[in-house]
């Protein structure tokens, strides 16, 4: 393995430590956002002739694969199932506005899921989002002193040869 194999593998941890903090980070930000409904995974039908309504946040996972030639490139992947079923305690009325402070998600009525006060929300689990971030960082941090590394055993060996 020689010092340029070394400086890419590190640059490519980096960048996948990287992309698994911004998708975590995504996950966290909407996590109170409306989520997908299962029949909106299902194939549109051809004769639906209602206009396509906005679709749910879908979270992503990243997922690290170590390369043949050295270092490891990050893909993204949806979480299925994207959503969870929640129950609202209090499901708003029929042309009610939601109340200062409150949050309006989507599908809370009866009809799509035939259940009153259902809604849905991503299926994102904050505890282990945070274990995600931790993992990014730290990744990040070793990739780096990695390169760190690198570049001083290469100012040595100028040194060395001048």
């Amino acid at each position: 393995m020689s010092f340029i194999d070394g400086i890419g593998s590190a640059l490519s941890g980096a960048a996948a430590a990287t992309n698994r903090f911004n998708v975590s980070a995504n996950n966290v930000a909407n996590i109170q956002s409306r989520g997908v409904a299962p029949e909106e995974t299902a194939p549109p039908q051809q004769n639906n002739a209602q206009p396509e309504e906005e679709q749910g946040f879908q979270p992503l996972r990243a997922i690290d694969q170590s390369q043949e030639g050295g270092g490891v490139q990050s893909t993204t992947r949806p979480i299925s199932p994207a959503s969870i079923p929640v129950l609202q305690e209090n499901p708003p009325e029929e042309g009610a506005e939601a109340q200062p402070g409150q949050q309006q998600t989507g599908q809370q009525q009866t009809g799509e899921t035939g259940q009153e006060g259902v809604s849905f929300l991503p299926n994102v689990d904050p505890a282990n989002e945070v274990v995600q971030q931790i993992t990014s960082q730290r990744q990040f941090e070793a990739n780096l002193r990695t390169l760190q590394t690198g570049l001083q055993l290469n100012q040595s060996l100028l040194d060395i040869n001048s």
